[in-house]
């Protein structure tokens, strides 16, 4: 299963390897929910915490990013935008066609794509440089969605 956590995803670092096990737990929900057909009122429900939980998680690696100084910094800023707006896109698909269950797990599946490769590679560059640099932080809470700034 695409959504599945997989040793290979691990960064390390368990503030954002827990981030990325609750972002594919919810996108899981998404992809349970179309191809169970469940209501159009539920799916957009799922799909409203997922846009809002993307939105805190790249928030808070931007955040530690700016904090220590990443040099890759906006190359990933700029991969978290272009997944936002398909997170967006879906949530308009959605608007527009209703339970097409077909187009929710195609969207699905190409975003459990992206974020597998995301968290592979552009995610484990930004533990190495931390680790490189014996950058540590305090834990953010990976539950806290108030933070709704409307930057993507």
């Amino acid at each position: 299963m695409l959504t599945q956590w997989r040793d290979e995803m691990i960064t390390g670092n368990h503030e954002i390897d827990g981030q990325h096990q609750e972002l594919l737990r919810r996108v899981d929900d998404l992809l349970k929910g179309a191809r169970a057909k469940k209501g159009s009122e539920e799916i957009g429900k799922l799909m409203w915490f997922l846009k809002k939980y993307v939105r805190r998680h790249f928030k808070d690696e931007e955040k530690i990013q700016l904090e220590s100084g990443y040099p890759g910094y906006e190359a990933h800023k700029a991969q978290h935008e272009m997944f936002f707006r398909e997170v967006l896109r879906l949530e308009a698909l959605h608007a527009e066609q209703g339970e097409n269950t077909l187009m929710i797990v195609a969207a699905v599946n190409a975003m459990c794509e992206w974020l597998r490769s995301h968290f592979k590679r552009m995610d484990m560059e930004l533990i190495q440089f931390l680790q490189d640099n014996n950058i540590t932080r305090p834990a953010l809470d990976p539950d806290d969605l108030s933070e709704d700034s409307e930057d993507y």
